[in-house]
């Protein structure tokens, strides 16, 4: 179904930027109540949802704007985008009972790359998601990283298709303290640990670093090395904070690797610790402790202590890590919430808890501040007779390709704020304002460059739940 939408805008200034948006609506076939992947070279989006009985995916065409139900592998459970051998665009991918698998070029059937087991040994009838088990390690194409209970399957693909094997020895993270145990798989970090311009791959297991190296060949050494770097961790069973195992919340920290990325632009890897401070089960501070890279004749180092950090007095929702001033060095924004008791009271008496969303730049001294350099707030919406929480619309985007970043609010259900981007106070004052309308629930809004303009473009997906005019749609405001 194709159909463009004209856009009413209040404008509170000068004439602004947003008077050039474009509406598209997109009716789908079920609610887009999943996730959603860009395909850009094929300028396709793909969009999952379920139901309590079913599950659907569908593929929406970026060149007309319509959609159409592909059909869903039966022992499918995730899916993803990969690039394979012989192919110069990327192909969608599933991971399932059996291992990975392509669906054809006609949609017509499924084609099985890679035979592996997996954690996921019963099949979720009712859900498809997107899961993060493809990597790039530096050939060109893509690999595939597969976690099982006492093992991780590496599987490197080869320039003719095929795919070698490595069994990485690192077991699947388990937490046992509920009635039946709960398997993840260990969270990969890409990393050129020693420096010799190969990626290797980092996980965390037992509060220590454990390092795959990558050889000249592109094989992997399947033991890993533990790193002796001087930053502590938590371990599984030091971060499983519970008062009915006998310990006290009171006084205690937990340390966990958020992140290892370049944060001041100098092209070397650093370290985010998440050090987590607690009171009780409900009174928690964070803090996020940068700790910069160094090269060293043995490849990577770093200091015991941080070299910067971050200190939060309430409780992240989220944080994101992002060059939002395009200065080259990364920046923090986190929306948090104070779970206290007044906010307790708030959410009994009006339904609704405050939102703060502050941002923290690194200066050119690489220091982060003590206080947010900028703050904004918003409301979420809780229902406790249907036992749900709303979260309103914020985000940062690049809608003018410049690099610097605009901040996107909702406000209510029927207009988008946009806060252009400022040198001196980082966002404007006033706000572009666009009466359209917003999902009751944000979380699943997504930014993809859609139109292939270097520029920031908002997908608003409306699931089953909403007003029935808007049920099971997708909005794409595009910046052209």
């Amino acid at each position: 179904m194709k159909s463009v939408i004209p856009l009413f805008l209040l404008m509170l200034a000068a004439p602004i930027n947003a008077a050039d948006t474009e509406l598209k609506k997109i009716s789908l076939p079920h609610p887009p109540n999943g996730d959603i992947l860009l395909l850009p070279e094929r300028k396709q989006l793909l969009v999952s949802g379920y139901s309590q009985f079913s599950r659907w995916l569908s593929q929406v065409n970026l060149t007309d704007y319509s959609s159409s139900l592909l059909p869903v592998p039966e022992t499918a459970q995730f899916f993803s985008k990969a690039l394979l051998a012989g192919e110069s665009q990327s192909q969608l991918i599933f991971l399932g009972l059996k291992g990975i698998s392509r669906l054809s070029e006609d949609a017509s059937h499924a084609q099985l790359l890679v035979a592996s087991e997996s954690i996921y040994r019963v099949l979720d009838k009712n859900r498809l998601r997107s899961a993060d088990f493809v990597v790039e390690l530096g050939s060109g194409l893509s690999d595939f990283l597969v976690s099982d209970f006492k093992q991780t399957h590496l599987y490197r693909q080869q320039q003719d298709g095929s795919f070698k094997h490595y069994a990485l020895q690192i077991p699947a993270l388990v937490q046992s303290w509920r009635d039946s145990p709960d398997y993840t798989p260990r969270k990969h970090y890409i990393v050129d640990v020693n420096q010799d311009s190969r990626s290797d791959l980092v996980f965390v297991s037992q509060g220590k670093f454990q390092l795959f190296l990558q050889q000249p060949d592109g094989s992997f050494s399947t033991e890993p090395l533990q790193m002796s770097w001087p930053v502590s961790l938590s371990t599984e069973e030091e971060a499983d904070q519970r008062n009915d195992a006998g310990r006290s919340y009171n006084g205690q920290n937990i340390d966990t690797l958020r992140d290892i990325t370049d944060i001041d632009g100098d092209g070397i890897p650093d370290l985010i610790i998440n050090r987590e401070q607690l009171a009780d089960a409900l009174e928690r501070n964070n803090s996020f402790r940068i700790h910069f890279g160094v090269k060293s004749e043995t490849g990577l180092s770093f200091n015991a202590e941080p070299d910067t950090f971050i200190t939060t007095e309430t409780s992240p929702i989220d944080v994101v890590i992002d060059d939002i001033n395009n200065d080259g060095r990364k920046d923090f924004y986190i929306p948090s919430t104070d779970f206290g008791l007044g906010t307790i009271i708030r959410v009994l008496l009006r339904g609704s808890a405050n939102l703060d969303i502050d941002f923290y730049l690194l200066n050119a001294q690489r220091q982060y501040p003590e206080k947010a350099d900028f703050r904004q707030q918003a409301t979420i919406d809780v229902s406790i007779s249907n036992f749900r929480y709303d979260m309103p619309l914020f985000l940062v985007a690049d809608t003018q390709g410049s690099g610097q970043k605009s901040l996107l609010v909702g406000d209510g259900g029927d207009e988008l704020r946009i806060y252009q981007h400022e040198d001196k106070r980082l966002f404007s004052r006033r706000s572009e304002r666009i009466k359209l309308n917003l999902p009751r629930d944000a979380r699943k809004a997504r930014l993809f460059d859609l139109t292939g303009n270097g520029k920031d473009d908002l997908v608003l997906p409306f699931d089953s739940l909403e007003d029935e005019q808007q049920r099971n749609q997708l909005l794409l405001l595009l910046n052209p």
